[in-house]
């Protein structure tokens, strides 16, 4: 799942997660790559690749400039296909890619949905086995991360210093 705080207005999103911060083409390219087939469950087939073709243009040309490309070609996306290819994957609700504003980077979350909502893997989930998924997360997307407890804030409260 994958949300975009303008539908909320005002407020704040607490969670345990990690900035995607410094991510490169060629890694976002890796994690396509290796979770085509749940990305393209989830996603028209044009638009992944939309998305493969600029980034490896992007990767070709020597751009690492993950962040603009993605921005400038639309498809600021890229955090709620991390979060819903690990619900997938993991046959979790928790994960929540964020696309972050002025206020806040782009970030994965866990923030488990209502106890009534929630997949029993889900309720079976401890700290160590999210810090085990973040681990993985952030070694495939070769960021430097390290989970912590967010509080992030949009719209018109004060900057995030969570992370």
């Amino acid at each position: 799942m994958g949300i975009n705080k303008r539908e909320f207005g005002k407020g704040i999103l607490y969670g345990y997660g990690i900035a995607l911060k410094n991510m490169n083409c060629g890694n976002a390219i890796s994690f396509i790559a290796k979770h085509k087939e749940i990305i393209r469950s989830l996603y028209p087939e044009t638009e992944l690749d939309d998305m493969l073709g600029c980034l490896y243009q992007a990767n070709k040309v020597g751009s690492d400039d993950y962040d603009m490309i993605i921005f400038d070609h639309g498809m600021d996306y890229f955090p709620y296909l991390i979060g819903l290819t690990l619900n997938v994957e993991l046959g979790t609700t928790g994960f929540l890619g964020l696309v972050g504003e002025e206020n806040f980077d782009d970030c994965l979350i866990w923030q488990p949905e209502y106890p009534w909502e929630m997949t029993d893997t889900d309720k079976s989930m401890d700290q160590d086995k999210i810090d085990e998924i973040f681990e993985k997360v952030i070694s495939e997307l070769g960021i430097e991360a390290k989970p912590v407890h967010m509080a992030l804030y949009y719209d018109d409260f004060p900057k995030n210093t969570s992370f």
